[in-house]
C-alpha cells in the first residue's frame, strides 16, 4: 500500500471520528441544557407568594366571576395573578419546546387543572373587561393540553404507579 493512500485513509478516519465526536458533544450539550431548564422550572416557582396563590385558589368554588373573586380576596388578588402569570409563562415555554410538557404534567398537572377550573370564568371576565382575547391565553392553552392528556391517559398516582420502585 502506498504511503499517500494510507495517509488519506488515516485522514478520512480522523475527520469521521471528529464529526462523530462533535455530534456527541452537541447532543450532550442539548441534554444538559434541557436538564438545566427542567431544574430551573422545578425550583423557580417554589416561593411563598406562589404557594399562597395556589392555596387561595383552592379555597373558592369553581365558576366564580371576576367580581366575586376580587371581593373575596381584596388585596390578595395579586397572589392569583402571580399563579396565572406563572402558568402563562410555563405554557409559552412548553409551546416553544423550551421545557418538557411531560415534566410540567408530572410536576404541576393537578395545580394547573384546578387553577383553570377555578379561574376560567375570572379569565373570561378579565378578557371582556380588557377587550383582549389574548389575556392569559397560554394559561388556557396549557390547562387544556393538560386536561386533554388526563382525559385520554388517566395517570395513576405515583404512590400506586411506582410501588415497586427501588
Amino acid at each position: 500500500m502506498e504511503l499517500s493512500l494510507f495517509l488519506d485513509i488515516i485522514t478520512a478516519v480522523a475527520v469521521i471520528l471528529g464529526i462523530l465526536f462533535g455530534l456527541l458533544q452537541l447532543r450532550h450539550y442539548h441534554l444538559s441544557r434541557q436538564r438545566e431548564a427542567d431544574l430551573f422550572l422545578l425550583n423557580s416557582f417554589q416561593t411563598e407568594e406562589f404557594f399562597q396563590g395556589i392555596w387561595l385558589i383552592q379555597q373558592f368554588p369553581k365558576g366564580q366571576t371576576k367580581q366575586q373573586i376580587e371581593e373575596r380576596l381584596d388585596e390578595e388578588t395579586k397572589s392569583i395573578y402571580l399563579v396565572m402569570s406563572t402558568w402563562e409563562r410555563i405554557g409559552l415555554l412548553v409551546f416553544n419546546h423550551e421545557i418538557s410538557f411531560d415534566l410540567v404534567n408530572e410536576a404541576y398537572s393537578d395545580q394547573i387543572i384546578i387553577s383553570w377550573q377555578k379561574l376560567k370564568k375570572y379569565v373570561i371576565d378579565l378578557r371582556v373587561e380588557l377587550e383582549r382575547e389574548t389575556t392569559f391565553e397560554w394559561f388556557q392553552w396549557l390547562a387544556e393540553r393538560t386536561i386533554n392528556r388526563e382525559t385520554s391517559d388517566r395517570p395513576a398516582p405515583a404512590y400506586l404507579a411506582y410501588t415497586n420502585w427501588e
